[in-house]
């Protein structure tokens, strides 16, 4: 469904919605079982030992043993990126897998909108079209600022549209691949149904770090405690002193026995979230 506005702000000749799904000739009761029992039962592109020693040689035992530690303790791998792969998969443009290929046909001179979306039941997309911009104009639903970029990532139930400016007499790919790289789906924006251009390689697996999953402590917002006024009070002889902390510990003590005053919670007790730094998140 493509609600259009009353008063059309862009400018565009023609325009394709593509819808990006995957599709399995499995029952959905089979994967849901396999799932069950094993977690990673469609990932084919899990570690090796191999890994680990190369990561030796990068950084060390002591790290690539601490990496792999922290890892385990949260039962994942750093290639734990999608439950259900193209083992099972085929990835689907508009209905067509990459075989049947489907077309999106212009006029030399036009400028086409494309409105992406991702009707898929679980896997994340990265699109690009090689050799052509994409201008970014809306973003479900909503106009954006328009953005020019050479790819992006979409997720399930999420849209994108993007305007794009085809070079005359040119064909080119559009090329959804899976976040893991286990397969992609596949359509053709051309002048000529009959030529298409040639289907870009998948790029490397991407990699997990601990910052993908929150876990980077390096960026987390310390500048609101004072941690100099301490003096080593953390040291294993010395017990801590908590009047250094910029905490008058006495006055919370004072109201212990005291209920508290629900009434106060009311509607005029900011609740202003936009001043947060969700940017850790």
């Amino acid at each position: 469904i493509v609600i259009e506005p009353k008063e059309e702000k862009l400018t565009y000749d023609k325009e394709y919605v593509i819808s990006l799904s995957d599709w399995s000739d499995e029952k959905p009761d089979d994967v849901y079982r396999k799932i069950k029992l094993s977690a990673d039962y469609y990932n084919f592109q899990q570690r090796t030992v191999g890994d680990f020693f190369d990561e030796v040689k990068e950084m060390g035992f002591f790290e690539a043993f601490k990496q792999r530690k922290m890892w385990n303790n949260m039962a994942m791998t750093d290639r734990d990126l999608s439950d259900v792969t193209g083992y099972t998969y085929t990835y689907l443009m508009n209905g067509e897998n990459p075989a049947t290929n489907f077309k999106a046909l212009f006029k030399n001179g036009e400028k086409v909108r494309l409105r992406f979306i991702n009707s898929s039941a679980m896997t994340f997309f990265d699109v690009r079209i090689p050799g052509l911009k994409m201008t970014v104009v809306a973003s479900d639903g909503n106009y954006v600022q328009p953005v020019t970029v050479d790819e992006f990532r979409i997720g399930v139930a999420e849209t994108y549209d993007v305007i794009v400016e085809p070079e005359v007499n040119t064909a080119y790919s559009i090329f959804a691949q899976s976040l893991d790289r286990s397969g992609y789906a596949l359509g053709a924006l051309t002048y000529d149904k009959n030529i298409i251009a040639n289907t870009p390689e998948l790029d490397s697996l991407p990699i997990l770090s601990h910052s993908d999953m929150g876990m980077d402590m390096n960026n987390m917002d310390h500048s609101g405690h004072d941690m100099s006024s301490m003096d080593g009070s953390m040291s294993k002889d010395k017990p801590m002193d908590h009047s250094k902390m910029g905490h008058d510990m006495s006055s919370m003590m004072k109201e212990e026995s005291k209920p508290m005053d629900h009434s106060m919670m009311n509607s005029e007790m900011p609740m202003d979230m936009k001043g947060m730094d969700h940017s850790g998140h």
